[in-house]
């Protein structure tokens, strides 16, 4: 197994870890057997978080006989000081550990949420006030937008970001992910399977480390998917970019989704829509459940949606034959404002 240097850390982290989420569905014989094999094989990252519900306790119990050997994160949903701190400590019984190597603020989807967690109050102080007593070696924050985690940097002393990363939600490798690593923070990507939308377990980890994050996290059910992706990990690989367009196509039959390829492609919109925006915020408020921060983008974005008429040509030229009009006609009904009259009286309409 690799290990990479994850950041200013001072840890090195297996280039491949092993994610909470299975672990909450699963028994403690099962999960505990997961985690035994893949530390035996070289994984020593472990992340979860207080959401998911007993996997603490799963990976703790787990972990106990070589706790000294591997790295630890979870991370709390909570914006308040006094409820981050109370999750933190809860995390430390349910590892059954006296200090956590990592913990993060989860999934802050926005900049409004970004402010209240740093604000006098906010959970962000629970962190740094548990970083300074010793309960915690290092503070992350995970968000699903750059624009979130550059804000971030710039107000706190973060040790370790976490993002999505797979061979759809490119932009981490874009370019954030060299702006993160230049800081000397950690990077740590998340949703390698964009959701269970990925069509091939092998062709996007090979993805993924070709991007060359620090450590991906991947859920793993069974011993079988276990063993799978440990061989892609030993075997390594590039992954060409005729295989990220065919595994895109294969995805997007496999889950019924839409995703652009941000292939640059797009005719220029007689209308001026700027279609690749527009689909990436339809997207995330589809795929990844970012309500908020979806309308609050599409409330500055110029022109609407409502503009359009139509008129077929961006499907036309599209290389890839997304069904432009079908995810605009959604789109600009979802991302308006949750009480916008016009909103309220489509979803009624059209049964939305």
């Amino acid at each position: 197994m690799q290990l990479n240097k994850l950041g200013n850390t001072g840890l090195e982290v297996s280039r491949l870890g092993l994610g909470g989420i299975p672990f909450q569905y699963i028994g403690h014989n099962d999960s505990s057997g997961i985690i035994q094999a893949a530390y035996e094989r070289g994984v020593n990252l472990f992340y979860t978080s207080r959401m998911y519900r007993d996997s603490e306790n799963k990976i703790g119990l787990a972990v106990k006989n070589f706790r000294g050997k591997v790295v630890l994160g979870t991370s709390t949903h909570k914006r308040k000081k006094i409820d981050g701190r109370k999750d933190i400590e809860q995390s430390l019984r349910n590892f059954g550990t006296d200090f956590i190597d990592i913990y993060s603020l989860h999934n802050v989807l926005t900049l409004k949420v970004l402010r209240e967690i740093m604000s006098p109050g906010g959970s962000y102080q629970a962190l740094e006030e548990m970083r300074n007593a010793g309960y915690i070696r290092h503070v992350g924050i995970s968000a699903h937008q750059p624009e979130t985690i550059l804000k971030a940097l710039e107000m706190a002393a973060f040790d370790v970001v976490e993002f999505p990363l797979n061979f759809i939600d490119r932009e981490a490798a874009d370019g954030l992910l060299e702006e993160v690593r230049s800081r000397g923070i950690g990077f740590v990507s998340i949703k390698p399977m964009v959701f269970g939308c990925a069509s091939s377990a092998p062709l996007a980890l090979r993805y993924i480390f070709s991007a060359g994050p620090d450590s991906t996290v991947i859920g793993t059910y069974n011993m079988d998917e276990l063993d799978e992706n440990l061989a892609v990990e030993e075997t390594g690989g590039q992954a060409t970019n005729d295989e990220v367009m065919e595994a895109i196509t294969a995805s997007e039959r496999h889950c019924f989704k839409v995703f652009c390829r941000r292939c640059r492609d797009c005719v220029s919109c007689p209308q001026r829509i700027d279609i690749k925006k527009a689909l990436r915020l339809y997207e995330y408020f589809d795929r990844y459940h970012s309500w908020e921060w979806a309308r609050e983008q599409y409330a500055a974005l110029k022109p609407k949606l409502t503009v359009c008429d139509n008129c077929g040509l961006c499907e036309r030229e599209c290389p890839y034959h997304i069904p432009i009009k079908r995810e605009f006609s959604r789109a600009r009904v979802d991302l308006l404002s949750r009480r916008s009259p016009r909103r309220l009286i489509n979803k009624k309409l059209i049964g939305r």
